[in-house]
């Protein structure tokens, strides 16, 4: 019997498009989250380091904005670089100290290869903290222990009690737990700044001149809104600007700001400011050795008592 043909199925035809097989349902992208990006901490801190260097600039002026637009124009550039060196001495131990409790904190996520870097700031920044800076800073990272111990004691006790407000409390403590010495640090930089706002970012140079200027247009505790011109050839200043002809100084008692010619210029010495200026001291490095600090700068007003007794276009005298 014979068995029935049977038919071939058509094949495709090359050319022929082939339906498309049903894409698969696209998941929606998450909502973005209520973080904060790197662009954005990098703006919000460049705002607040601008907003700090003009607070610096109006306290170095004692407060009026005549002299604070005066030190603004004179030196926009070197206020930054210049306030940055005058708190090396608490900069330093801060970075030794806060790398190191970092470190710690959160050893669990840092690379075995990045703690050799991390050794080594801590080390030199430790080794070249000034000794009653570093002791200082050691003081804030004792108080932030302490703190710690309390947040973990509290946030034990209020995680096992029965009462759903106390353990929403220690919930609460989780945020702050390792960020004592933070925020106490933080504290401190910021009394420190205060305390010292109207310390200049330049060292302070004792002046001899060949002919009297005036350093201030009125006194202020005698006669207010007067006019009282007493020009002086021997004084104190901050020169804030200067080019081959100016030099423009800030002066250290009025806060006026004189711009002086530099042929009116006999005489210029570097001097250290007790009033305004922080005090050094010896750098651990130093003080392991056993070596006590000298700084090589005066008083300003030893160095005045000194240009005292120089005739202007004389020789400098001897002085033992």
């Amino acid at each position: 019997m014979a068995q029935p043909k049977r038919r071939s199925r058509p094949r495709p035809h090359l050319l022929t498009r082939q339906p498309e097989a049903p894409e698969a349902p696209v998941a929606p992208e998450p909502a973005a989250t209520g973080g904060v990006s790197t662009r954005e901490l990098v703006a919000v801190g460049s705002a607040l380091l601008i907003l700090l260097f003009l607070i610096k600039i109006y306290g170095v002026g004692r407060y009026s904005l005549t002299t604070t637009t005066a030190l603004l124009a004179a030196t926009p550039t070197q206020v930054a670089l210049g306030t940055v060196t005058v708190y090396a001495y608490y900069i330093l131990p801060a970075v030794a100290l806060g790398t190191g409790w970092f470190a710690i904190r959160y050893r669990r996520r840092i690379q075995p290869a990045l703690w050799p870097l991390i050794a080594i700031v801590v080390l030199v920044t430790a080794l070249a903290s000034p000794y009653k800076y570093l002791v200082q800073a050691l003081a804030v990272v004792l108080a932030a222990l302490c703190g710690e111990l309390i947040i973990r004691r509290y946030r034990r006790r209020w995680a096992s009690s029965a009462d759903e407000r106390l353990v929403r409390r220690g919930r609460s403590l989780d945020g702050w737990q390792g960020q004592s010495v933070l925020y106490l640090g933080a504290a401190a930089l910021a009394f420190q700044f205060m305390h010292s706002l109207d310390a200049p970012w330049v060292s302070a140079q004792a002046f001899l001149l060949n002919t009297a200027a005036v350093p201030a247009t009125q006194q202020m505790t005698v006669d207010r809104n007067q006019l009282r011109v007493v020009p002086e050839r021997l004084f104190y200043g901050y020169p804030i600007a200067e080019t081959e002809e100016w030099v423009t100084v800030l002066h250290a008692e009025t806060r006026y700001v004189m711009r002086i010619p530099q042929s009116a210029i006999d005489t210029r010495l570097t001097c250290h400011n007790e009033d305004d200026q922080l005090t050094g001291d010896q750098p651990l490095l130093e003080a392991l050795k056993g070596n006590q600090y000298n700084s090589p700068n005066l008083d300003c007003r030893k160095v005045l008592e000194y240009l005292a007794t120089k005739a202007p276009g004389q020789p400098p005298p001897t002085w033992n």
